[in-house]
């Protein structure tokens, strides 16, 4: 039997099989009298773009509630900026009009002064007409990683989104709000369109197994081997799959014992060492952490244990759970960490080549985050993004430094400076001590002169301190922090070394440790 049976990865879009309860549940959504926009979440491999695929072909058959079903790849050729995310947008909705709709495609592929009042025109005739089209935005994470996209840009969809005549699926591996890069960004109302709960896409479950073995109609898995199964993947897609190709190749017609689905796992497991290596990379140490510490206990209460930890493991199927439990590692997972280095192993073996060391010190410093104590919630969600971003996309890495600079300030001026205004006796005080208060005259400074702001309220050579909490090293750790995240800004084509960018992470973790102990 050919391991085409199950195609994992390439360029072709296989078929989905199963997955009926997912599928009825975002048909349900969309299908209903006022329909729902909904996010799509999943992690890496889960099969999300094979699933929307058939979402597609599921309400493209009936044009009564959708003239046209439209699903956008932004997982390549990405838009960098608004104009580009619009052009593209307006290009995909012009490609589903064509067909039925030719003056209405015309008029996006022509426009030329002002596309979005064009798109908006279309898309009130259509709402006229009582029409409706669907956009599925595949990969939406792609253009959120960059931070170039701006409120402007969210706050126009939102208003595109709130005609009858359009209606929004985004796919990505992690919710949208925790995806923003840009600070501006995130208060757009962009964000709150979508129905709250959003639609999961992780491991198969029984009936989709079952769905799966009818295409193999020559085999018969007698229930230890069904059970072999679970044991070895959970159920997540590409694990399954994988060692049912493999079953497909090397066993002969007939029965399938519990002992041919651990043997053909064992062969499996050479094919899906990269995938295993992509999903593990993905969690978090502490998910990590949690992880081995199942393996030792077998089983363990979930309670006390940080909920984003588990869902790290559950949705890549590395553990199940049973009621309040823990429980049942996934037995590829574990033989492929067997080939690992270990963390309790010796310094060399984590840190002894560049490559080590690039792919270890991500770990320690997801530990060190952990370590802060009272740490502002959005600082720490910047700072997961950061590392997240490490060390595959250093020059990614670096847009997201301002975020870090403008929440540590906001922090600080609500302790130092409560009235969001400068003391006048401080202003008086520094001008009669000849430090320059030129830019401080006008109210709270912006930008880099915050900077010097918090210079003269730290102590100057000529000027005694006025901060109450912040010292003198957080001014030096802020002013290195406003520089990098100017420079991230406007990187114009520059190499960032991702041994640098390791090295400007940890300023701003620690900017974030010092500003936390100083302000609690």
């Amino acid at each position: 039997m050919s391991d085409i049976c199950f195609p994992i990865l390439g360029t072709n879009i296989p078929p989905a099989i199963g997955r009926h309860k997912v599928l009825g549940k975002m048909k349900a959504s969309l299908t209903k009298p006022l329909p729902d926009h909904l996010q799509v979440t999943g992690a890496r491999f889960a099969g999300k773009t094979v699933v929307l695929h058939e979402l597609v072909n599921i309400l493209s058959q009936d044009k009564n509630t959708y003239i046209s079903v439209l699903i956008w790849d932004l997982g390549h050729k990405t838009p960098a900026t608004d104009e580009q995310f619009l052009s593209a947008f307006a290009k995909k909705l012009a490609s589903g009009l064509a067909e039925n709709y030719p003056d209405y495609a015309e008029l996006l592929q022509t426009s030329k002064d002002d596309l979005y009042a064009d798109i908006t025109d279309v898309l009130e005739m259509l709402k006229e007409e009582k029409k409706r089209v669907l956009m599925i935005m595949d990969g939406f994470d792609k253009p959120l990683e960059n931070g170039k996209l701006t409120r402007h840009l969210w706050d126009q969809l939102r208003e595109l989104a709130q005609l009858s005549s359009l209606r929004l699926v985004t796919a990505s591996r992690r919710r949208l709000r925790e995806l923003i890069r840009n600070p501006q960004a995130q208060t757009s109302d962009f964000w709150n369109i979508f129905n709250s709960e959003p639609v999961h896409i992780g491991c198969f479950d029984g009936n989709d197994l079952n769905e799966l073995l009818k295409k193999l109609p020559d085999m018969k898995f007698d229930q230890g081997a069904k059970t072999e199964l679970w044991n070895e993947s959970n159920g997540y897609p590409v694990l399954l799959l994988g060692i049912l190709n493999t079953l497909g190749n090397t066993s002969s017609n007939g029965n399938v014992s519990s002992k041919d689905v651990c043997d053909a796992a064992i062969l499996a497991l050479a094919v899906l060492r990269d995938q295993l290596e992509s999903l593990w990379s993905d969690c978090p140490a502490s998910s990590k952490d949690l992880f081995l510490r199942i393996i030792d206990e077998n089983t363990i209460s979930r309670s006390r244990i940080a909920q984003s930890d588990i869902d790290h493991l559950i949705e890549k199927g590395f553990i199940a759970q049973a009621g309040n439990n823990l429980q049942g590692p996934c037995r590829l997972l574990i033989n492929y960490l067997k080939d690992q280095p270990n963390e309790g192993n010796a310094l060399m073996r984590l840190f002894g080549t560049p490559d080590n060391y690039l792919s270890n010190m991500k770990s320690v410093f997801e530990r060190r985050i952990d370590h802060i104590t009272g740490i502002d919630p959005e600082l720490k969600r910047y700072l997961e993004r950061a590392i997240g971003d490490l060390p595959s996309y250093p020059n990614v890495f670096m847009t997201n430094i301002r975020g870090i600079v403008d929440r540590v300030f906001e922090l600080i001026w609500a302790v130092e400076l409560p009235d969001k205004r400068i003391p006048t006796d401080w202003l008086g005080y520094w001008q009669a001590n000849n430090e320059n208060i030129t830019s401080l005259t006008s109210g709270l400074p912006q930008g880099g002169k915050r900077v010097y702001l918090l210079k003269l309220m730290t102590g100057t050579e000529n000027s005694s301190p006025r901060a109450l909490k912040i010292s003198k090293t957080t001014f030096y750790l802020v002013n290195s922090a406003q520089s990098f995240g100017d420079f991230g800004q406007h990187q114009n084509g520059a190499i960032i070394d991702r041994g640098t960018a390791y090295a400007i992470f940890l300023l701003c973790l620690e900017l974030v440790v010092t500003v936390t102990k100083e302000l609690n």
